[in-house]
């Protein structure tokens, strides 16, 4: 099939991660922000109602 002759250029590997974090930010981003919002909502609630009780 194929056959690999020497190792991939840096030019070649530095576009791939580029574009691998672009679209994973355009994929996952949303959901994380999300998921990050809520988190930090709930873990101030937990402070407010330790601090109101303690």
């Amino acid at each position: 099939m194929f056959s690999r002759r020497r190792f991939l250029s840096l030019p070649l590997v530095i576009g791939a991660s580029v574009i691998g974090v672009v679209s994973g930010k355009a994929i996952f981003g949303p959901p994380l922000d999300e998921y990050w919002k809520k988190k930090l909502e709930q873990e101030a609630a937990e402070k407010e109602n330790d601090a109101s009780s303690g």
